[in-house]
């Protein structure tokens, strides 16, 4: 997408990829004023038709308690999906330490092989002392990873 928009702006199109943007988005704003009214006189049309019926206290009672059920099942639903979100999160953090680990316990015996193991022993636990020292700071501080979620 990047890269056609630096086409367009090369070719100097761009003028009028602008207008077209523009023009989309008027006619998608005059749509989706046209929907709310119209939703919403669907929605005084039901409650006048009710109020007729059952009578106006009543209908606006039904009406009511319908919209706030309508609200705690969206609701529900948002926590069932950011939930899911954040154990997903966990679970990649868990399984990218797991490759790095992997990674690190795999390369060892070619750092540790050469010439200058020592040094390379030294790098795997400073490293290793790094890390130790980067999870007790964000565990003390509540920054960090955990202060996303």
């Amino acid at each position: 997408m990047l890269g056609r928009l630096i086409a367009l702006l090369a070719t100097g199109e761009a003028a009028g990829l602008k207008q077209r943007v523009k023009s989309a988005a008027i006619a998608y704003g005059i749509i989706a004023v046209a929907t709310f009214l119209a939703l919403a006189f669907l929605l005084l049309a039901a409650y006048l038709a009710a109020a007729t019926r059952w009578g106006a206290i009543a209908a606006a009672l039904w009406f009511g308690t319908g919209f706030l059920v309508l609200a705690a099942i969206a609701f529900a639903i948002y926590r069932l999906i950011a939930n899911a979100q954040r154990r997903a999160r966990r679970r990649q953090r868990v399984d990218t330490g797991l490759v790095a680990g992997a990674s690190a316990i795999t390369l060892l015996p070619t750092v540790l092989g050469k010439k200058t193991g020592r040094i390379g022993l030294l790098l795997v636990l400073a490293g290793i002392a790094g890390f130790a020292a980067y999870r007790e700071v964000t565990r003390s501080t509540g920054k960090g990873s955990r202060a996303t979620e």
